[in-house]
């Protein structure tokens, strides 16, 4: 499994304009009649290995009524795929999901089209995006592994797991084997309605990338991008042009910048690692994972997107599968990690640390993000060198640490995904999400030296360097 790829395809009518980026998931000659789009589909390191195995391709469109500045969710309402694939669109149609429908593995090539509706203006700009998602089947699993601070635990001993085994079910404290309790801190029962990982989901593979959050600021208008960058932007002139670390250079890796002079109207956003001015180039850092994002900047993303965040069962299971827990177990099913040499490549496609590939995953705890994906070598590699979860999820708290709905939200959060539309300032504003906000301390899934999977007390504040994350959908 390679590193997550993202690529979008701009179109006004059937005039194409391909940007300067090459990516693993590729959507080539876009057409566009009237409310019908179609293109040619491909991803690379793409399985199927049956219905409880296999990797797909999350798309989902934007539209520019009349060539824009401003940018709008398009639904889609049908789809066919080439032979050999299926397309599956959810009953909210914000998009549509892409996957093999036959055994086999490597590079994946099919042809897409898509009918939508929404759309505004005598005509529209078009962005096509497509995020690779591994498929979580539904399945009992353990949560909690008898070891790690705060975990969640049997309510009759706390050195044992819950064994889930219903989506519907509560989850009720007490003292007896069908109850919980938590290893630290107050218990509150899990309501029905919260999502508790026993059903199917897909989940990103990997986390939202620099490109990707780059390709997001920029569908924005500026009062919401202003919301959605920690440097000040709301003047013409920007100090810190580094907006997420809001810094003067690259801090942790993050090489997310604009221009010094931005005027007044919509911010023009760009990777540029090496900086030198000119943006998205090979070495600019596009393919590293996104840190230094809040988690309100998650929660937009993924309601943009129409995804959801994940929730601290949900982690458990997309890390561990049915397996039996491991103390202190990171999501690649072991305690075994690497401190990070240096790194090789540094910004290109093929960014590595030049101690990749050896046993044990790679902690990137007190180091600078990397390509996503970096310590994955290929077919047939351990979990452990690869960071990859049970379900071949790659580097899940780890390259940076991946935000979720801890359970000081149990009661406030239901299975709901993003609609695309975010408020006038940015923000997520799902009704049934929890009101997230960027000066909270909130839950992070991060592999530390001490910190697994099971973990629920490890939290962070604000536009911290290890603030990162993904999304799942299970509407489908």
């Amino acid at each position: 499994m390679n590193f997550l790829k993202f690529f979008f395809v701009l179109a006004a009518l059937n005039a194409i304009i391909f940007p300067a980026l090459s990516n693993n998931v590729q959507i080539a000659n876009l057409t566009k009649s009237g409310s019908t789009i179609s293109f040619e589909l491909s991803w690379e390191n793409s399985w199927y290995a049956g219905i409880e195995f296999h990797d797909a391709v999350w798309i989902f469109v934007k539209q520019a009524p009349n060539g824009g500045p401003s940018w709008t969710h398009a639904n889609i309402t049908s789809a066919i795929v080439g032979a050999g694939f299926t397309q599956i669109v959810p009953s909210d149609e914000m998009g549509l999901f892409v996957r093999r429908s036959i055994n086999g593995n490597g590079t994946a090539t099919t042809t897409v089209t898509a009918e939508l509706v929404g759309l505004t203006g005598a005509f529209q700009d078009i962005k096509v995006m497509a995020v690779e998602m591994v498929y979580v089947p539904q399945a009992s699993f353990y949560a909690g592994d008898g070891a790690s601070l705060g975990r969640i635990a049997s309510g009759a001993d706390v050195l044992q797991p819950v064994h889930v085994t219903s989506n519907i079910a509560s989850l009720t404290c007490g003292n007896t084997a069908g109850d919980i309790q938590y290893a630290s801190g107050t218990c509150q029962t899990i309501p029905a309605g919260f999502p508790k990982g026993f059903g199917k989901f897909y989940c990103m593979k990997y986390g939202i990338s620099q490109s990707q959050y780059v390709d997001f600021l920029n569908c924005l208008n500026r009062p919401q991008q202003e919301n959605r960058v920690s440097s000040d932007i709301t003047g013409s002139t920007v100090t810190n042009i580094y907006v997420l670390s809001n810094t003067l250079a690259p801090d942790k890796g993050n090489a997310v910048r604009c221009d010094a002079n931005i005027g007044s109207g919509n911010v023009t956003f760009y990777c540029d690692n090496n900086q030198n001015g000119v943006g998205n180039e090979a070495n600019d850092g596009m393919n590293r994972a996104c840190n230094y994002l809040r988690v309100t900047d998650w929660a937009a993303y993924l309601d943009w997107a129409g995804l959801r965040p994940m929730t601290f069962l949900e982690v458990e299971k997309a890390s561990r599968g049915p397996l039996s827990p491991v103390p202190d177990e990171y999501s690649w099913g072991s305690t075994l990690w690497t401190t990070p040499g240096t790194l090789e490549n540094v910004g290109t496609a093929t960014e590595k640390w030049t101690n990749s590939y050896i046993d044990g995953g790679i902690s990137t705890f007190t180091k600078s993000v990397i390509r996503l994906g970096a310590n994955a070598p290929g077919t047939g590699a351990s979990r452990e060198i690869s960071n990859a979860s049970y379900y071949g999820i790659i580097d899940i708290g780890n390259n940076p640490g991946d935000f979720f709905v801890g359970k000081s939200h149990v009661g406030t959060f239901l299975d709901e995904s993003g609609d695309g539309v975010l408020s006038v300032s940015g923000d997520a504003n799902v009704s049934s999400w929890p009101v997230f906000d960027a000066s909270q301390l909130n839950p992070v899934k991060i592999s530390s030296q001490s910190d697994g999977i099971s973990t629920l007390n490890f939290t962070i504040s604000g536009n911290n360097a290890n603030g990162g994350g993904r999304g799942i959908r299970s509407d489908f």
